[in-house]
């Protein structure tokens, strides 16, 4: 079993208005426990959105995300994976350490 599949995926936004964006068109990938993947490509060509997909974070149009054997939705809730983002979620009045301890704070953990 792959630990993160997606199958036909795609991504549009604004469908159906004058500025509608076709993200992700029919993107299919596998990534197997262990392995190393980077996204890259130039700006605007779906890299975060695709991770924001995975990430549930975003709905896709169409297609199938399974993540650890779960749906997207089911493996975010269950807290099978973490995910940093590009620009810091930090409190600026918080230590480097009490800003790492915070989710720990958050699920009640010593």
């Amino acid at each position: 079993m792959s630990t993160v599949s997606v199958l036909n995926l795609n991504k549009i936004f604004n469908k159906g208005k004058t500025n509608q964006v076709d993200a992700l068109v029919d993107v299919s990938l596998t990534i197997e426990k262990g392995e190393f993947v980077s996204l890259i490509g130039p700006s605007g060509c779906g890299k975060s959105t695709l991770l924001r997909l995975i990430a549930n974070l975003l709905e896709p149009t169409s297609g199938d995300i399974v993540v650890a054997g779960k749906s997207a939705k089911q493996a975010r809730l269950d807290q099978d994976y973490g995910m940093a983002f590009q620009q810091a979620g930090l409190f600026d009045w918080r230590t480097v350490t009490k800003n790492i301890e915070l989710p720990l704070e958050l699920k009640g953990w010593d």
